[in-house]
């Protein structure tokens, strides 16, 4: 029998970022949410759990255990190969970004929502230069075991000051596990955790709540609820970041999450034992310039206007994206190129793909 659908709210959690000289409304809590249903009578089989939410969090939608309101995220920098994988703390990302680095490999940037939520997070890997824009869609502290001359070139630039696993002494912040040093070798063995970020944070005087929050995208705190009319099916979605990595996702109409398969089998969070999954599924299409021809070195051109792929619930549709720089939040809209995109509650999974490469990404 079909689900009634039950909302949590009225209002939208999260306002789009228009640009850094704009205002913008910030999110404010603690609030309580009201129930509504549809007309139609519920019946026992039938009715949803209503989740009476004295607090949500503000990168997902979904309900939070105390006010994180303005809790500055945390982006970490993620190895991802097949000896970095399974990685450890995939799963409680609010937000992981995925693109593709030399090599036809991908890496990921997990943005958590607050510092606590950073539990034992890893391998901690060096970043690449556009992953600081990455996390400028969130303001978001930045996490990495080093970054390249580009990278650097960006920190130096914007006046980054990242938590470095690589810079000064390893801890507090850092600590290589003895397991994943065994058995994956000691480059894939940096993990962090929140006490330990929370200390060196701390020590560079880098703030941890925030003064005006970033968001790409509106949040509609409405459970199961994103209009997703006009759009074509998708249960099963590819995305090829190269000729040698290929991504795959499985929709369940029982968990309504889209399931991660990489390197041809089920992608695990090491912590957790589970596969990943996500609510909420995006592509942005945008330019990769190779920048170093001895190294493969690139960066992304995401500046100025594109398109992209909203995923949810078994269906896709169109979207563009618009940025005036890399320090600024990237503007996520519906396909007209006006109305702000809004997903739904849940996780949401970014990936960044090569227009050359965008014409093999397979709907089904």
């Amino acid at each position: 029998m079909k689900k009634k659908i039950a909302a949590v709210a009225s209002a939208l959690i999260a306002a789009l970022v228009l640009t850094s000289c704009d205002a913008m409304d910030g999110i404010v809590g603690p609030f309580r949410t009201e129930a509504q249903t549809e007309t139609e009578p519920l019946t026992e089989e039938d009715t949803l759990q209503v989740i009476h939410a004295e607090y949500v969090d503000p990168l997902t939608g979904d309900p939070a255990d105390r006010d994180i309101s303005m809790s500055r995220p945390v982006a970490v920098v993620i190895k991802n190969d097949r000896v970095a994988s399974p990685q450890l703390g995939l799963s409680s990302a609010a937000v992981v970004y995925e693109a593709s680095v030399e090599g036809g490999l991908t890496r990921f940037l997990a943005v958590y929502s607050d510092i606590s939520r950073v539990n034992k997070v890893g391998p901690v890997i060096d970043s690449r230069a556009y992953f600081y824009d990455f996390a400028a869609n969130h303001n978001a502290i930045f996490v990495q075991a080093g970054t390249t001359q580009e990278g650097n070139k960006v920190q130096v630039s914007r006046g980054i000051t990242a938590l470095d696993a690589i810079v000064g002494e390893m801890t507090p912040g850092f600590y290589r596990d003895e397991t994943l040093r065994t058995t994956r070798g000691a480059e894939n063995s940096i993990v962090t955790d929140a006490n330990g970020l929370r200390i060196r944070a701390d020590s560079f005087g880098i703030k941890q709540t925030l003064d005006v929050r970033s968001s790409p995208y509106n949040i509609l705190d409405y459970l199961e609820n994103r209009d997703m009319t006009g759009g074509g099916y998708c249960t099963h979605l590819s995305i090829p970041f190269s000729a040698n990595m290929t991504v795959e996702y499985s929709y369940s109409t029982l968990t309504n999450a889209y399931s991660r398969t990489q390197y041809g089998e089920p992608h695990l969070d090491a912590s957790t034992g589970k596969q990943l999954a996500f609510t909420n599924l995006i592509i942005i299409i945008a330019d990769y310039i190779t920048v170093n021809t001895a190294t493969g070195e690139m960066t992304v051109s995401n500046t100025g206007k594109g398109n992209g792929y909203y995923v949810y619930g078994g269906s896709r549709v169109m979207i563009s994206w618009q940025r005036t720089n890399g320090e600024n939040p990237i503007r996520l809209y519906e396909a007209d190129g006006e109305t702000p995109l809004t997903v739904s509650s849940g996780n949401t999974y970014i990936a960044v793909v090569s227009p050359r490469l965008s014409g093999k990404i397979s709907f089904e």
